[in-house]
């Protein structure tokens, strides 16, 4: 079980819980593509018509304006989730996004990367 953090420069709870919690906004810095069907949602990286990769996850629990939590449908692991909680920041009233994944030891470095680079993305495509 791995844990992250990731300041924002919004203080826009709206903002914030829409980026992390609709198929617009996770899209924004999840995925290429993001389709929702309700309780789950489609990701896809690459093009859609060539190489790619597609992946489900199912919504194992979302409380507005605190979090979402999903698991990959495809995971052996019955117990891993990956999660997305907004925090407020005592000290700059800004958001923080807590994120919490799990990884084999040996994937610890490149999952990491993985959250890096989507917070590198979230950040170029929203300025937050």
């Amino acid at each position: 079980k791995l844990a992250f953090e990731y300041a924002l420069r919004s203080n826009s709870e709206n903002i914030i819980w829409a980026l992390i919690s609709t198929e617009s906004g996770l899209h924004k810095w999840i995925a290429d593509m993001v389709e929702s069907d309700g309780d789950s949602f489609t990701f896809t990286w690459g093009d859609p018509d060539h190489e790619h990769e597609t992946r489900r996850a199912t919504i194992v629990e979302l409380v507005k304006n605190s979090h979402i939590r999903l698991r990959w449908d495809d995971d052996e692991d019955e117990e891993a989730y990956w999660e997305i909680r907004m925090v407020k920041s005592d000290l700059t009233n800004d958001y923080l996004l807590e994120i919490t994944d799990f990884a084999l030891a040996e994937d610890v470095e490149s999952l990491r990367d993985i959250w890096d680079q989507n917070y590198e993305e979230l950040h170029r495509n929203t300025g937050l």
